[in-house]
């Protein structure tokens, strides 16, 4: 049982900046109503100030980073396998297959730690998410290089503070025990 209740409705906004701001770069069902579904948001809500902060820097996380849809995905799957966080892996399964595109094969690589077949470009994508994770952000020189092969700075820069993102929102998360409202979808997608 999660730690923290939702908050009351009263304490979620009708409307987020962000979201009007990045409309164009989000799937159709991202909208203030789909944000104030969300337990994450509910929970975070019980200080609403900070819910919003959490909405503003989760949009730009996703569509300012310089990645695609897909590629923000392969970074926050390795992110949540890494850290076995099934809270994480379970909504981002989803977005991965359902909006950014992505196909059952890569998101079980990622599960099963296996970036062989992967292309260049989402492996050195895969491989620093791990490695952020392993080493609490000192990735290696071996890896960070490998993703300036593929990657501007900017972007790099993109993929670094996404990851830190959802490794502090895991955290975050597991403190007040939030709980998923369905079967866990599996890391090996056995209940997608």
């Amino acid at each position: 049982m999660a730690r923290l209740p939702y908050a009351d409705d009263e304490a979620l906004p009708d409307d987020y900046d962000i979201v009007h701001g990045q409309e164009d770069a989000l799937a159709e069902e991202i909208d203030a109503e789909w944000w104030n579904s969300q337990p994450t948001v509910r929970t975070f809500a019980n200080n609403p100030d900070l819910a919003q902060t959490h909405v503003t820097a989760n949009v730009s996380m996703w569509t300012q980073t310089g990645l695609s849809p897909a590629e923000v995905e392969y970074v926050i799957l390795a992110v949540s396998r890494e850290m076995d966080s099934a809270y994480e892996w379970h909504d981002h399964v989803f977005a991965a297959l359902d909006r950014a595109g992505m196909n059952r094969e890569e998101v079980l690589a990622i599960s099963e730690r296996d970036t062989t077949e992967m292309e260049p470009s989402k492996r050195a994508l895969v491989e620093y998410a791990f490695d952020f994770v392993r080493e609490y952000g000192e990735v290696t020189d071996e890896k960070f290089e490998q993703l300036t092969e593929h990657y501007d700075d900017g972007t790099v820069m993109g993929i670094t503070m996404l990851a830190g993102y959802y490794v502090w929102l895991h955290h975050v998360t597991a403190a007040v025990q939030l709980e998923l409202e369905e079967e866990f979808v599996g890391w090996q997608l056995e209940n997608y």
